[in-house]
């Protein structure tokens, strides 16, 4: 207990000082970004250190009372990056206590130059240069001769890397020396911006002399400021309303007792403890006025003092408390929400694999199931041929292919084919294999290009592609269904789309290619999102008259109404095939192609045709060609 004693009247006065601990927020010098909860930081890098952008993104900045938004925070930081400057290769040594003997360290110096720019609402809150020397460490041992190979290797690619003007940034250690920069300037925007939680030590001094005329007015202070104090949180700050009669009070005991050294000891507890409510109400002007009058009543007290200190370092706001407000109740909330928002974002994922799971499971059983269908549909259309639409045509065709047990009878194909492509002198191979379920493509061109259809599944993988494309892609709908039309062998081997025929109008006999021929027709149309009939596919097939091959198909497809692909198919040098009872079958195959690409023809030439060969369906796995199977 600290007892003072002071004659005024004859009256004497004692206080004790009583200590109160608040929590409080240690704030920013920028009133504006009080209420600012996310930052995000901006870079903009010399073009060596593009590659270091995502990584500085991850890693900074993370300023204590804010949440790191990847895009949209309030608090915008820019940083300007230089590519790092080599200034020289040292080595140093330091003794090693623990091994009695000294460690020599190479590394290299580079200047590092960053700009920092921070803004809030268009408003520059501050920019600093940060111009430094780092340090980046090539090698250590116990021996200094042994740092001179990792010192040479250093200078080697530094003069390369200056000669071709390409750096290699984690070989010269430009990443770790930028970081070490960016670390030292996430310290300073801490000091600066930060808003951090802290607890303050509050000194009052208490009447303790119960005959002094002032006891009890002093004692109705003494209980309201405790009862206030005790109501204080980081989000509430001192309630000035009850205040206000005891400290107009307290000051009206300044006039009272005007300075002098019997009033001395009053004067000290007065001024005391206006100074230090006025500072936890952030009233600045006020707060300044008792401390000065503090440290000239006594100026052996350093308590005055150091609120001046503190209300000097503060940045107050007029009518606003800025150390006790609802920010990191915010923060907690803002970060409840983004949690949430990324728990239902992770739980949307995994439903969503959930859903394209359940979905695959159906559609591979749909695709599965068509499969089969359509292969009993063709075999119940070879047996039932008088049946069908234009079945003497159909007759004619068929028996020209081998005949519908032959035909039947065909399990798996393959073929090799070289291929001419106008304009392109480079030469290309293709190779097919087919079954009733699955189908390989095999191109060369001179790099590999592989498509399989497993069942209900369709994959490709192209050589060309490096990077995160470097793998099988799956493929879409739209590309399955083209793809599994191979292993309806007959198509396959012909061209005879058999699951079509019925559709097929016949159409006036037409001269093609010198040749006159039946003309057939199907023009598949769909209903548009409107519910309009729009054109969907329009097929043309072209039989000559006298030996019933396939002379020609034609093939336009429509996105939404509109024409998006144009295939012609021109077939020649039909040969028989003794598995399919001497059936002719095309060797030779013009393409001509109009698409979003532009025009393209090519000639297909088969050197080889086998019907049900020896071959294993594990071909059909796409492991098979990147390591699974050998």
């Amino acid at each position: 207990m600290l007892v003072i004693g002071s004659i005024q009247a004859q009256e004497k006065i004692s206080s004790k000082k009583k200590k109160f601990y608040i929590p409080v927020i240690k704030y920013s010098e920028f009133p504006v970004l009080d209420n600012v909860l996310t930052q995000t930081t901006f870079y903009q890098m010399d073009k060596q250190l593009i590659q270091e952008e995502p990584i500085l993104k991850k890693k900074f900045f993370n300023i204590e009372g804010f949440i790191k938004d990847p895009a949209n925070g309030k608090l915008k930081i820019y940083l300007t990056v230089e590519l790092p400057q080599y200034k020289a290769t040292k080595i140093d040594s330091i003794f090693d206590k623990e091994k009695n003997g000294w460690v020599f360290q190479a590394f290299s110096n580079y200047s590092v130059k960053i700009k920092v720019e921070a803004k809030c609402a268009d408003k520059l809150l501050l920019t600093q240069d940060f111009n430094t020397v780092e340090s980046y460490l090539l090698a250590f041992g116990s021996k200094k001769d042994n740092l001179k190979g990792a010192v040479d290797m250093n200078n080697k690619k530094l003069a390369e890397a200056e000669k071709d003007d390409n750096y290699t940034v984690a070989e010269l250690g430009l990443d770790r020396v930028i970081y070490s920069s960016v670390e030292a300037i996430q310290r300073y925007l801490n000091y600066t911006l930060r808003y951090k939680t802290g607890e303050d030590k509050v000194k009052f001094e208490f009447v303790t002399s119960k005959g002094h005329s002032e006891y009890n007015q002093m004692l109705a202070f003494e209980n309201e400021i405790t009862t206030q104090m005790a109501k204080v949180t980081l989000e509430k700050g001192l309630d000035e309303k009850p205040l206000l009669p005891h400290l107009q009070y307290l000051e009206s005991l300044l006039v009272k007792y005007p300075p002098s050294p019997a009033n001395e000891n009053i004067r000290f507890i007065v001024t005391n403890n206006l100074a230090e409510t006025y500072f936890l109400l952030e009233n600045k002007e006020k707060a300044l006025l008792y401390a000065n009058l503090l440290i000239e009543n006594d100026k052996q007290d350093s308590r005055g003092t150091a609120i001046v200190k503190s209300v000097n370092r503060g940045f107050f706001v007029d009518k606003k408390i800025r150390s006790h407000t609802t920010r990191f109740a915010d923060l907690q909330k803002l970060g409840l929400k983004i949690a949430e928002e990324k728990e239902e974002k992770r739980l949307a994922f995994f439903e969503k694999i959930q859903q394209q799971d359940a979905e695959w499971e159906s559609e591979k059983a749909r695709r599965e199931a068509y499969l089969e269908k359509a292969k009993t549909q063709r075999f119940n259309l070879l047996d039932s041929i008088p049946y069908q639409s234009n079945a003497n045509l159909l007759a004619k065709v068929v028996d020209n292919l081998g005949g519908s047990q032959a035909l039947k009878k065909v399990e798996k194909a393959h073929y090799f084919s070289k291929l001419s492509i106008e304009g392109n002198n480079i030469p290309q191979t293709e190779e097919k294999w087919a079954t009733s379920t699955n189908y390989l493509l095999k191109k060369k061109m001179p790099e590999t290009y592989y498509e399989i259809v497993n069942g209900a599944e369709a994959w490709s993988h192209d050589d060309r592609e490096s990077g995160l494309n470097a793998k099988w892609a799956k493929s879409t709908t739209y590309d399955y269904n083209n793809l599994s039309k191979n292993v309806d062998l007959i198509n396959f081997l012909t061209d005879l789309r058999l699951d079509l025929w019925n559709n097929f109008e016949v159409l006036q006999d037409e001269m093609y290619e010198g040749r006159l021929c039946y003309h057939l027709n199907y023009f598949e149309k769909t209903l548009s999102t409107g519910n309009r009939t729009i054109p969907k596919t329009d097929y043309h097939v072209f039989i000559d008259k006298e030996n019933y091959n396939i002379v020609s198909t034609e093939k336009t497809e429509f996105d939404n109404g509109n024409k998006s692909f144009f295939e012609k198919r021109l077939y020649g040098d039909y040969r028989p095939i003794a598995a399919l009872n001497s059936g002719k079958i095309p060797y030779k195959i013009n393409y001509e192609i109009e698409d979003f690409n532009g025009e393209t023809i090519y000639q297909e030439v088969r050197e080889k045709v086998e019907i049900n060969p020896v071959f294993g369906n594990r071909i059909f796995m796409k492991e098979v060609y990147f390591g699974g199977f050998k």
